[in-house]
């Protein structure tokens, strides 16, 4: 409700940027608004040992870090970028 009531816009996807519950917590609701849902391939082998859901896709990143076109399809003009461990081993960001 919170998408429809603050953003009224459709929403075609949601790129998720590491394994915390802030973050991966509201999977489920996502997923049932039919939105898609990415991660670092990383993040989805977290959630599950932090009692999170997975998204449904993973990342997955070349050597210098950008995201593998292959599996972040239709992005348009998001750019998604892993720099390494950080604020967590699987953070990754996400710019326009």
């Amino acid at each position: 409700n919170w998408i429809k009531q603050e953003i009224n816009l459709p929403v075609a996807l949601a790129v998720v940027t590491h394994a915390h519950q802030d973050k991966m917590g509201g999977m489920d609701a996502l997923h049932a608004a039919g939105i898609a849902t990415y991660a670092n391939a990383l993040s989805n082998q977290l959630a599950p040992q932090e009692g999170m859901v997975a998204a449904q896709h993973s990342l997955t990143f070349a050597a210098n870090g950008w995201v593998e076109p292959a599996t972040a399809p239709n992005f348009g003009p998001l750019k998604v970028f892993y720099p390494g461990p950080g604020h967590t081993s699987d953070n990754i960001t996400v710019g326009i």
